[in-house]
């Protein structure tokens, strides 16, 4: 049996300054001496919570740290969607292109990814409607497929 660590530094303390840090997106660089401890002890006690024989300790650190940044993130999010709600452009822009619920559908990079998938399948079917040679028609095909990671075999 492993001895259990003990800490003289991680305690209810500690835990309560990186909660309430973390809720407002310090990293831990930022974290750790503000609540009086070095970058590197977090990150030592974080890989202990995730590993096979975490503290109480440990593992309230790493809670008190995915709480915090939830948290925060829940607040700022609630922000900018009261923001959009009224009308801030920039809101509704922010919450359309960032939030995970609508980047893969609303961003500047879903855009142009449709985009792009579009073209690729205007090329695909003007290969095919030309009527070339079935060897062309799949050099073509191929070509499509190598350069764009595209399977293009229709």
């Amino acid at each position: 049996m492993k001895p259990v660590r003990t800490h003289r530094k991680l305690n209810d303390d500690v835990i309560k300054k990186v909660r309430f840090l973390a809720e407002f997106g310090a990293p831990l660089e930022h974290l750790a001496p503000a609540a009086g401890v070095t970058t590197e002890s977090i990150r030592i006690w974080l890989n202990n919570a995730r590993g096979p024989n975490p503290t109480r300790e440990e593992l309230a650190l790493l809670a008190a740290i995915e709480e915090g940044r939830a948290a925060g993130g829940m607040r700022l999010i609630g922000k900018v969607a009261e923001a959009a709600e009224n009308n801030d452009l920039k809101a509704t822009t922010w919450m359309l292109t960032h939030s995970p619920a609508f980047r893969d559908h609303y961003s500047d990079a879903a855009a142009m990814q449709r985009y792009r998938q579009e073209g690729i399948e205007m090329a695909v079917q003007a290969i095919i409607d030309a009527g070339l040679p079935p060897d062309q028609e799949r050099d073509l095909l191929l070509r499509i497929s190598a350069k764009t990671g595209h399977n293009a075999n229709a």
